[in-house]
């Protein structure tokens, strides 16, 4: 008796919660069925599982799950700048919905390992957390994709936004380096990263995975706008 009563409390506390507070589409406010989720207008705007025209060199492929602006911008600068991990959900709601796509599954299929872009140190110990390594782990190892935290952050950078390409280039020249005793010779290693803008950043962990003789350098990143960056 007592469970019933308990049971039709709980739902009525319930369906009031969510009357009064209901969820909302984090992107556009529309009202959701369930905390965390996004709307379908949303997930049509925002998911582009596409593959990168021209990759930087010593990249095999660069491939993007989402539009950055207009799309999960402003999710990731709250998870990064704002430490609100409640957008956590949504991300990884989004890579749910991505790992159906034949080009996501084409990307991992056959790697080896993956790696997470590294903050310096300095920055990992101000945030608590590496955003990227947070937003992917489950969902790799949901794939069956190892991850390894074989890259270090050598260069104390400033943040990038405001740089042009060259800018970039120039500040994360010789910005990584390999771990000493990581075991990537021969090997298919797929660099994870939350935002693709220019490339530079990417080509410079794959350069220092190229120096210890890594075989093949792919890129996947949640976010990009590729040719409007």
């Amino acid at each position: 008796m007592l469970n019933k009563i308990f049971g039709a409390w709980k739902f009525l506390s319930d369906t009031l919660i969510y009357i009064i507070f209901p969820p909302f589409c984090p992107i556009c406010q529309e009202i959701v069925d369930e905390r965390g989720d996004i709307c379908s207008a949303c997930i049509e705007k925002i998911m582009r599982q596409d593959f990168f025209s021209t990759p930087p060199a010593q990249i095999e492929k660069v491939l993007r799950l989402t539009k950055y602006r207009d799309g999960t911008r402003g999710l990731l600068r709250k998870l990064k700048f704002d430490n609100n991990l409640k957008v956590l959900p949504t991300l990884k709601k989004i890579l749910e919905i991505a790992s159906t796509d034949s080009k996501v599954k084409e990307i991992l299929k056959g790697v080896d390992v993956a790696v997470f872009v590294p903050l310096h140190e300095e920055r990992l110990n101000r945030r608590g957390y590496n955003q990227t390594e947070l937003i992917f782990s489950d969902w790799l190892t949901a794939q069956g994709v190892r991850a390894e935290n074989f890259l270090r952050r050598t260069k104390k950078t400033p943040r990038l936004f405001n740089l042009t390409p060259a800018e970039r280039r120039e500040t994360l020249k010789d910005a990584f380096e390999v771990v000493e005793g990581a075991d990537v010779a021969g090997k298919k290693i797929l660099i994870v990263d939350d935002i693709y803008t220019t490339g530079a950043t990417v080509t410079e962990c794959a350069k220092s995975l190229k120096k210890m003789h890594a075989a093949q350098i792919y890129v996947l990143a949640l976010a990009s706008d590729f040719g409007s960056n």
